[in-house]
């Protein structure tokens, strides 16, 4: 399979996903901040849920499990070694690198998704809180952040935080390595990025079109990795346009897929407050020179991404997250209410709880079906309409993100 992803709205035709395991349950109240959670998950619930999330998937693409292309690549012993001395050098437990070594593919990809349990060797081991050596990863099923796939390059994620820097460095193994998977290479690789300025995760790419790309400048990612970002990506072309979109450093909008998300050719998803009202999020038009792409040729500021868009004759119809009330703008906002993920041109996966959104979408001329109908084959979806699946998301909600954090699209088209 060819990595082509050109739009965040095309036709999809492959995915990346992982589904939550034991890695999300190997946390406790204590433990949860250290990896960026606010709350303890509950794994029977945040599995059924994701399960309406693949299930959807499987009708319309085909869909790649993370662990299963990680086991494969560990099938080869160069990747192997390899991958675990990254992990280990990561962790500083050099220690364990002969114990994983001895792990099949199938038990080395889980103890590193999932954690490896630390030996007491040592006072300073046994004084230490944690009960792992590797800790687990339960930000994993955010597959959207690690990597980003743009035309037919890969972003390998500089992650704001140590906690998820594994996930990216798993990810690159399978980018490299798998056989099944053929890219021309990465725009940019964060791994080789320790440098806490250089910071760049997959909630802050959207891909408008093939030489236009949404970036925001938010907690997650830094305007140094934003300046080499684009001049990388604007060197190997066909992109010469970047609007970087300026958002609040805060635990609600941490990316800028939860204020804007598109889900159609001209219509997006926006949280009101920050993409069209007065405090609204500035935007700055960045061109970079069309024949070696090296050069930043202008910036131009706006007043929000809306009129960016516009400048480039990309006209978009808004619809409210939250409906037209502040009140429950904010509520939904905070619960993934903007975060969509579209599968085809106006068909798209969201979170049934955000009501009021919803009832936004289907005021905008948006069929609501739930996401059982789709998978038991009850709700046929027709090429022409424009639907909006709704999946229980309650417990998945509450680790922080939505359908298209859940999600990493390959190819479309």
């Amino acid at each position: 399979m060819n990595i082509q992803v050109n739009s965040e709205v095309d036709r999809l035709q492959a995915v990346l996903v992982h589904t939550p395991g034991a890695e999300m349950e190997n946390m406790t109240p204590d433990s949860a901040p250290e990896v960026l959670y606010d709350d303890i998950l509950s794994l029977p619930l945040a599995s059924k849920e994701h399960a309406q999330l693949t299930g959807v998937l499987k009708k319309v693409a085909k869909v790649y499990e993370l662990k299963d292309l990680l086991t494969e690549v560990l099938n080869h012993d160069h990747v192997r070694q390899a991958l675990i001395q990254e992990i280990v050098s990561l962790y500083d437990c050099p220690e364990y690198a002969g114990e994983l070594s001895e792990a099949s593919p199938k038990d080395l990809a889980a103890q590193l998704i999932e954690g490896t349990p630390k030996s007491i060797t040592s006072l300073e081991r046994f004084l230490d809180r944690s009960p792992y050596a590797i800790p687990p990863l339960p930000n994993t099923f955010f597959t959207r952040d690690a990597t980003m796939c743009l035309n037919d390059r890969v972003i390998i994620g500089s992650m704001a935080y140590r906690a998820r820097v594994a996930e990216s460095l798993l990810l690159k193994a399978i980018f490299n390595h798998h056989n099944d998977i053929s890219t021309n290479g990465f725009y940019f690789d964060g791994t080789v990025h320790q440098d806490s300025k250089i910071t760049i995760e997959g909630g802050d790419l959207l891909v408008v079109r093939e030489d236009l790309v949404l970036i925001g400048y938010s907690e997650r990612t830094s305007v140094a990795a934003i300046d080499y970002l684009m001049k990388a990506i604007a060197s190997q072309g066909p992109v010469r346009h970047f609007i970087v979109v300026e958002i609040p450093k805060s635990r609600a909008t941490i990316h800028l897929d939860m204020l804007f998300t598109l889900v159609d050719h001209h219509r997006c998803v926006v949280f009101p407050p920050m993409v069209q009202g007065t405090h609204a999020a500035p935007a700055y038009h960045c061109v970079f020179d069309a024949d070696s792409g090296q050069q930043m040729t202008s910036i131009t500021e706006h007043p929000n991404v809306l009129q960016a868009l516009a400048q480039l004759d990309i006209d978009l119809e808004p619809i409210w997250c939250g409906g037209g009330e502040s009140f429950h703008q904010a509520r939904e906002q905070w619960a993934s209410g903007a975060n969509f993920f579209t599968f085809a041109p106006g068909q798209v996966l969201g979170y049934a709880h955000n009501r009021h959104t919803i009832e936004s979408m289907s005021q905008a001329g948006f069929g609501v079906v739930d996401a059982s109908e789709v998978i038991r084959g009850a709700r046929t979806i027709e090429s022409h309409e424009k639907l909006v699946v709704t999946m229980d998301g309650a417990e998945l909600s509450r680790g922080g993100g939505g359908c298209r954090c859940m999600t990493m699209p390959l190819a479309r088209g």
